[in-house]
C-alpha cells in the first residue's frame, strides 16, 4: 500500500512539473502583452508560477487515487456475470440450496477473487442459516451493506482533504502575492515600479484562479465516483435481495 501512494506521488510529481516545464516553454515563445501570453502566464508559465504548480501536484495526486479507487469499483462488478445467484424467474431456493450458494462463494474466494458482492451474499446465507428468518436477514444485510459503503467513503477522506487543499494552496499564493506588492508600496511612484507591483497582483489573483478551476474538475471527478459507487452498492442490493433472499422457502415452515 505504501509502495504504491509513493509510486502515486511520485507520478503526480513528474506530471506536474512536466505540465509545468511544458507551460514554461509556451510562455518563452509567446509575445509578451498578448492575449495568449496571459493565459499561459495564468496557468503559472512564468517563473513565478510555483504555486500553480504545486496545485497541479495536489490534482494529479488527486485523480491518480480516484483513477486507483474506479479501477478497483468496476472489477466489482465481474460479481454480478459469474452468476453466483439463478436469474429464473418464480425459481425459490431451499435452505440446502442456500448453503449449496454459501460454499459456492466460499470456493471463490479460497481461488483468489475477492468480490464484495461475493462477500454479501456469503454473509446473507450465513444469516439466514443462522437464525433461520428472512426479515432478520434482510435487516442484517442491509447493516452490511450500508457498513461496507461507509468504509469505502471512509476511504476517500484523504481525496476531500486535497480537494479542500487545492483552494487553500491558491488563497496562500494569492497572500504571498498581495504581501509582496505592499512590499513594494514604496516603487509605486516610479515609472519602474509600478509594473513590477502590477505583476505581483497578476500572481496573487492568478493562484486563486487555477486553484478554483482545477478545484472545479477535481470535483466533478470526485462526485463522478460517488454517483459510481452509489450504483454499485444500490445493484447489490437488488441483486442479492431479488435473486436470494426473496427466493428462500423453507418447506418445513
Amino acid at each position: 500500500m505504501k509502495n504504491k501512494i509513493s509510486l502515486q506521488l511520485t507520478l503526480s510529481i513528474a506530471l506536474a512539473i512536466g505540465w509545468w516545464l511544458f507551460l514554461l516553454l509556451l510562455g518563452s515563445l509567446a509575445h509578451p502583452g498578448s492575449g495568449f501570453y496571459r493565459v499561459v502566464e495564468v496557468l503559472g508559465g512564468t517563473g513565478n508560477g510555483y504555486i500553480q504548480a504545486l496545485i497541479y501536484i495536489l490534482f494529479f495526486y488527486s485523480v491518480l487515487q480516484l483513477i486507483e479507487r474506479r479501477r478497483f469499483l468496476r472489477g466489482q462488478y465481474q460479481g454480478f456475470q459469474l452468476q453466483l445467484l439463478p436469474t429464473r424467474d418464480q425459481l425459490v431456493l431451499t435452505p440446502v440450496e442456500v448453503n449449496e450458494i454459501k460454499l459456492q462463494t466460499i470456493e471463490l474466494e479460497k481461488a483468489g477473487q475477492s468480490l464484495l458482492v461475493a462477500d454479501f451474499i456469503k454473509k446473507a446465507c450465513t444469516q439466514y442459516r443462522n437464525d433461520q428468518s428472512i426479515s432478520e436477514t434482510l435487516q442484517v444485510f442491509h447493516a452490511q451493506v450500508d457498513t461496507s459503503k461507509e468504509e469505502m467513503e471512509g476511504q476517500l477522506e484523504m481525496i476531500q482533504y486535497l480537494v479542500g487543499a487545492v483552494v487553500s494552496v491558491g488563497f496562500i499564493g494569492t497572500l504571498i502575492g498581495l504581501s509582496s506588492s505592499i512590499g513594494l508600496a514604496h516603487l509605486a511612484q516610479t515609472t519602474e515600479g509600478m509594473p513590477q507591483i502590477t505583476r505581483h497582483l497578476n500572481v496573487a489573483f492568478d493562484t486563486t484562479l487555477v486553484a478554483l478551476l482545477v478545484g472545479l474538475v477535481l470535483n466533478f471527478f470526485y462526485h463522478r465516483y460517488l454517483a459510481e459507487l452509489d450504483t454499485f452498492y444500490s445493484r447489490s442490493k437488488s441483486y442479492v435481495i431479488d435473486n436470494l433472499i426473496s427466493r428462500i422457502y423453507n418447506p418445513g415452515k
